[in-house]
Formats: C-alpha cells, sequence, structure tokens
C-alpha cells in the first residue's frame, strides 16, 4: 500500500507575537499575544492578557492587560488594573485607576478616575477628580472633586466644585459655588438612584 503522505503543520499566524515582546510599527495584525505590546503608527485587533501595552498614534479593538498607555492613539475597549491616556480615546474602559489627559473617554469606570482637559460622557468610580473638563454623568461612591469643569449630572455623597458648575446634583455634602438640589432629605434618592446604578454597572462587569 503506498505510503500516507501526512501535512505539514500549519503555521499559525499569531506565532511571532507569542513571546515577551512585541512591537507592531506602521502595520495592521490581528490577534496579539506578548507580555509587552508596543504599537506605534499601527493597529491591532485584540491585544490579549498582556502585562503592559504602550499605543502611540495607533489603535486596536479590543485590550486586556495589567497596563495601558494610550498617546495620541484609540481603543474600542479597554480592561486593565492602570490606564494612561494622553490626546487619545476610549470608547469603553474598564480599571483600577484612569487618568486622562487632554482625551476623552465614553464610558469609564474604575475606582480613582482623572480627568485634565478631556472629557467623558459617563464616569462611574469611587473617587472622581476632574480639572479643566467635563462629562455628561459622574458617579462616585466616596467624592468628586472638580476644578474648572462640569457635569450635566453629579451623584456622590462629598462633591466640591470650584470654577465649575452642575445641572443636577444629588449629594450629602456640597462644597463650593453650586446649589444641590436636594437637601438633606436626599440622602435617601441618593442611596436608592446610586445603588441601582452601582448594581447594574457591577454586574456588567463580573460579565466581561
Amino acid at each position: 500500500m503506498p505510503e500516507e503522505k501526512r501535512r505539514a503543520p500549519r503555521k499559525k499566524k499569531t506565532d511571532e507575537f507569542e513571546r515577551a515582546r512585541a512591537e507592531i510599527e506602521n502595520e495592521s495584525v490581528n490577534d496579539v499575544f506578548a507580555r509587552e505590546v508596543y504599537i506605534r503608527q499601527g493597529s491591532a485587533r485584540d491585544i490579549k492578557k498582556a502585562d503592559m501595552v504602550e499605543i502611540t498614534m495607533g489603535g486596536a479593538n479590543t485590550v486586556d492587560a495589567q497596563s495601558v498607555t494610550i498617546n495620541q492613539g484609540g481603543v474600542a475597549q479597554v480592561n486593565a488594573d492602570a490606564i494612561d491616556v494622553k490626546q487619545g480615546g476610549i470608547a469603553n474602559a474598564q480599571a483600577e485607576t484612569i487618568q486622562v489627559t487632554q482625551g476623552g473617554i465614553a464610558l469609564a469606570q474604575a475606582e480613582n478616575i482623572e480627568l485634565q482637559a478631556g472629557g467623558a460622557v459617563a464616569i462611574v468610580g469611587t473617587t472622581v477628580e476632574v480639572q479643566a473638563g467635563g462629562s455628561q454623568y459622574m458617579l462616585a461612591r466616596e467624592s468628586i472633586r472638580v476644578e474648572q469643569g462640569g457635569a450635566a449630572v453629579m451623584i456622590a455623597p462629598r462633591i466640591e466644585i470650584e470654577n465649575g458648575g452642575a445641572g443636577f446634583v444629588i449629594a450629602r455634602e456640597v462644597h463650593g459655588n453650586v446649589r444641590a438640589l436636594f437637601d438633606s432629605r436626599g440622602a435617601l434618592v441618593f442611596g436608592i438612584a446610586a445603588g441601582i446604578v452601582m448594581g447594574i454597572l457591577a454586574r456588567s462587569r463580573r460579565r466581561t
């Protein structure tokens, strides 16, 4: 009987990225698997389970990493421990800490959020600090501090605003030149509204 020919194993297109370091420059690739990922004027589809990702004038669809830095780039969805955005943007960001400088995020969810000269649609965290920026919605479990900025809606136990404003405020304590629409009786409203929103966001984050 003729000897059966064996097929040569097919090489994976992502073999070059299954290593400690991946550098992508002036090209577009699919999924990237590496401990450290650097993208310069290029793009990737998904970056998965990296320790560190740095994107400069490039982009990606989704990024899952411990630390993510974006300079003049954009990503659709980021899940990380720490996110630092400078002159870039993210559609959906979930992390422990998020820092945005001259950039924007549609939805930011983190324990600590700092926004400087940037904007967002919705910010949800434990502590929120905004300087020369704003968001449509700001919700915090502990405090919101805004300097030269504002929001359409702010909800937190403690809110401090300097040289800024808000259209709708629910808080136990309000400091600065802003008038809370609810006094001490608003604490009950705050508890109900914040509890519902935080619960929904926590469940959605566990599913991601």
